[in-house]
């Protein structure tokens, strides 16, 4: 079920209440994330639990599901990426704390009240691949590739082998 998110949250708060959230938000509030897109269009769907683990560590758990539009790096043609992402942040208010966090936790650095939208787009900037490229096989600038690897000699010295005088 989703509802309305908070613009602004306390997530040292919803951790102690143990809260969920469920919305959705517009990419086009990205402004960090939009040089990375091709189009700034479409929802990004959130699903956050905060609580406290069994070391009585603070976190927020999330998973975020949209498809942005990027450009191939391959071919410079528009592609969707589809991102489905789960992130576990530990609550910290120090950088010592953030440094005794267990390795499954990125630290979250936590000095009162937060943009939710922040967190999220920080979470799929990490997402989009440093180089973002259509699959294996469904790029456009791979067509012909094949046929032209097939035709290439299957060894680079095969052409020495032909002009080696028998004896």
């Amino acid at each position: 079920m989703l509802e309305q998110l908070p613009v602004v949250i306390e997530p040292l708060r919803l951790a102690e209440a143990g809260r969920q959230l469920h919305g959705r938000l517009p990419l086009v509030g990205f402004k960090r994330l939009a040089p990375a897109l091709h189009e700034v269009r479409g929802e990004v769907e959130v699903e956050l639990g905060f609580g406290k683990d069994e070391l009585h560590i603070a976190y927020l758990r999330g998973h975020l599901r949209t498809r942005l539009q990027i450009i191939c790096q391959r071919c410079l043609q528009p592609m969707a990426l589809p991102v489905d992402v789960e992130f576990a942040l530990g609550l910290v208010t120090t950088d010592e704390a953030a440094e005794q966090l267990p390795a499954d936790y990125e630290p979250l650095m936590v000095s009162g009240p937060m943009e939710l939208a922040e967190i999220i787009e920080d979470e799929l900037i990490l997402a989009v691949p440093f180089v973002p490229m259509h699959p294996a096989g469904q790029c456009p600038a791979q067509e012909g590739q094949e046929d032209r690897l097939e035709d290439k000699p299957p060894h680079p010295f095969a052409v020495l082998a032909r002009l080696k005088k028998p004896q």
